[in-house]
């Protein structure tokens, strides 16, 4: 499995995207509302929100590349009936990891993201309240 992610440019797309996405949200968090507009923090999270939702697509991206592969080493028709089978079921198994990995590192963000939108509405409504 290590070296399907290593060999695997969407999966290396997905995660350092990922970590980017999670630093952002990590500063989101641990700066709040101090020192920030609410126009300036609206667009932090909108595009902290954009970028999330890019994880499960590249990882879509990823599944698509991989039965393309399939599919185009199947109708070469120079593979033998055992190799076709385990090239098909290889690349699948290449498919299906880029889905995987794109739904669990944007899963835990959007958690993330909403406990960071909680937080800012509760630190507004304070503010509000003075």
């Amino acid at each position: 499995m290590i070296a399907q992610l290593v060999n695997n440019w969407v999966c290396w797309a997905i995660l350092l995207l990922a970590m980017f996405c999670y630093q952002q949200l990590w500063q989101q968090y641990l700066q709040g509302v101090v020192g920030q507009t609410e126009q300036q923090a609206d667009i932090s999270r909108q595009f902290s929100g954009v970028l999330i939702g890019a994880l499960p697509l590249l990882g879509l991206l990823g599944t698509i590349i991989g039965l393309l592969d399939c599919f185009a080493f199947l109708s070469n028709g120079s593979a033998t009936e055992g190799a076709s089978g385990s090239v098909l079921s290889g690349g699948i198994s290449d498919a299906l990891l880029t889905t995987q990995l794109g739904l669990v590192c944007a899963l835990p963000a959007w958690i993330l993201q909403a406990t960071i939108r909680a937080k800012m509405t509760r630190q507004q409504t304070l503010m509000l309240a003075r």
